[in-house]
């Protein structure tokens, strides 16, 4: 029985932990060729052992606050796969600063993970998607409403 994914290549960043997770296991079991990304390449590897398809798999630290590694990691995923046709901007943070307290310092963090590492994995592989006519970008973030 051929999957809905079979031939297409994922990535997902912040692959490492909850969310990323998740979708890592659901492409994979929908047939895709899934390259996780995150800055602990040894929880990515029990990830893809814990699926059983790791032959499908490629498991890549990386930083997305760094334009060179999320343009790293889609020509990697090229390489070994031919091209990407989907990617999952899961990685991000949330910090607890306190705006009353004068507490910024989460924040430069906060910002190159949640609004560069984005941009940057957006641009990773935006090009190659407009040049075969199809490909899809997931961005996923999350707020928090502790500013006082």
């Amino acid at each position: 029985m051929a999957h809905q994914l079979t031939g297409k290549t994922a990535i997902v960043t912040g692959a490492s932990s909850g969310i990323g997770t998740a979708i890592v296991k659901e492409l994979a079991s929908e047939g895709a060729n899934v390259v996780l990304a995150a800055r602990s390449k040894e929880k990515l590897i029990k990830i893809a052992a814990d699926t059983g398809q790791e032959e499908n798999m490629l498991c890549l630290q990386g930083d997305m606050t760094k334009q060179e590694d999320a343009d790293a990691l889609a020509e990697r995923a090229k390489e070994i796969f031919g091209s990407v046709d989907i990617y999952v901007n899961n990685a991000g943070m949330m910090g607890s600063s306190s705006v009353l307290d004068g507490d910024v310092s989460n924040w430069d963090q906060m910002i190159d993970i949640n609004i560069k590492g984005v941009l940057y994995g957006i641009h990773s592989v935006l090009s190659d998607m407009v040049e075969k006519g199809s490909g899809h970008i997931v961005n996923i973030a999350s707020d928090s409403n502790t500013f006082l």
